[in-house]
């Protein structure tokens, strides 16, 4: 059988010209890589380099790793460059950042008025690669389409008075704003939950969102309620206005009946806020406060002459910057966070009155521990900073 197929092949290397049957013979002599070849792996790189210094030849190289031992002596006798394999990018480096650039451009441009696609990307920038190719180039550079973020809205006003603060208190240290300060104060309303299903629409509210396959977006857990506390839950709200400094919550005032004005004001700066300060630093005659410039309230003029009366000196936040007020940024959050984690627990059959409610608050704030008040006063310095080179605008909040 074997001599009849060598006859064969004889017969056809025989029809053959010279030049065909030489590149015939190369084959068979150097056949092409098996199914599934790949490169040599940084590992193997690393190993051959190594055992090659230790003397070893490159056919006792390419034993070890199983490779051929012209792969072998490519790599380390004629340090023959590596090719880069497979199909040319569509794309080059440069007009993955072109197309960065640009994308910004037209972000702007559009000033969230409609949505800038990647289609329009890759006309306005006269690419030929498909908008897929572009979507994964975007990808791996760490950009994906995410929803926009909501802040207030600043005005030229805003900018030049936040990045006038910023300039005044940048160079404060952490033991300024968390020692020296003697107290930030806010106010803000409270749903009352007192109840198994309005608690569930206050977590569901917190919840952003949940691991999920295609399809499974409206089943139960995947589903919350559109504008989850926009609701009535059967009692009024609470207002609150809290006051925290050197590392706690020195104020804690259940504002009668939830209405703010400047009568309000004056009666919590007397009755709650001042004595607060005295029991803290008995020996001080002056305080220092930080606040932001509510105009029914603290700046009432019923509320400014109560200040005037106690003695209290303000440190004022811009317009519209719940980034510079701690009670925005750290402490009505942790509050919610952890009444959120204490009902987590209980039965559905679980209630409580409005009174109950507005006592669990108060004892959730006035246990926040001492470390995190501390670090989330302290944090302005960092804050401050970064408005100072946002020019006044909108900065990151989070990170170091």
């Amino acid at each position: 059988m074997s001599s009849c197929r060598t006859t064969v092949l004889e017969i056809a290397l025989t029809n053959l010209t010279i030049d065909t049957r030489a590149q015939f013979h190369f084959f068979l002599l150097f056949p092409m890589p098996a199914a599934g070849w790949h490169k040599l792996t940084d590992e193997e790189i690393r190993l051959a380099t190594l055992w090659h210094e230790d003397g070893q030849s490159c056919q006792e190289i390419a034993d070890h790793l199983h490779r051929n031992k012209s792969a072998i002596t490519r790599l380390l006798i004629k340090q023959t460059p590596r090719k880069k394999q497979g199909r040319p990018t569509a794309l080059t480096g440069g007009q993955i950042q072109f197309l960065k650039r640009k994308l910004t451009q037209l972000v702007k441009q559009a000033d969230c008025q409609y949505t800038v696609t990647v289609g329009m990307l890759r006309k306005a920038c006269k690419i030929t690669a498909s908008a897929r190719c572009i979507s994964r180039a975007l990808h791996q550079e760490g950009i994906y389409f995410r929803k926009l973020r909501e802040k207030p809205v600043l005005t030229a006003a805003d900018v030049t008075a936040r990045l006038a603060f910023a300039r005044k208190y940048h160079l404060k240290p952490k033991s300024w704003w968390s020692r020296q300060l003697d107290a930030a104060i806010d106010g803000k309303f409270f749903k009352a939950c007192l109840n198994s299903e309005s608690r569930k629409r206050a977590a569901q509210r917190a919840t952003f969102g949940a691991y999920r396959a295609i399809g499974e977006g409206l089943d139960t857990g995947y589903v919350k309620a559109k504008g989850a506390l926009n609701y009535n839950t059967g009692a009024r709200s609470i207002l609150v206005m809290g006051g925290v400094g050197r590392g706690r919550v020195l104020m804690w005032h259940h504002v009668p009946s939830s209405r703010w004005n400047g009568k309000a004001a004056a009666t919590m700066y007397k009755s709650a806020l001042l004595p607060s300060l005295q029991k803290a630093s008995p020996s001080k005659r002056r305080f220092s406060i930080l606040e932001d410039n509510d105009p029914s309230g603290f700046k009432s003029r019923k509320g400014l002459a109560a200040k005037a009366e106690a003695k209290l000196t303000v440190v004022e936040i811009p317009r519209r910057s719940p980034d510079l007020n701690v009670m925005d940024y750290a402490i009505w959050s942790e509050v919610n966070r952890r009444m959120r984690r204490q009902e987590k627990r209980w039965p559905k059959s679980k209630k409580e009155t409005r009174a109950q409610f507005a006592a669990r608050l108060r004892r959730t704030a006035k246990n926040l521990p001492p470390a995190f008040i501390e670090a989330s006063m302290g944090d302005m310095k960092r804050r401050c900073k970064r408005v100072l080179a946002a020019g006044g605008g909108f900065i990151e909040e989070g990170g170091q």
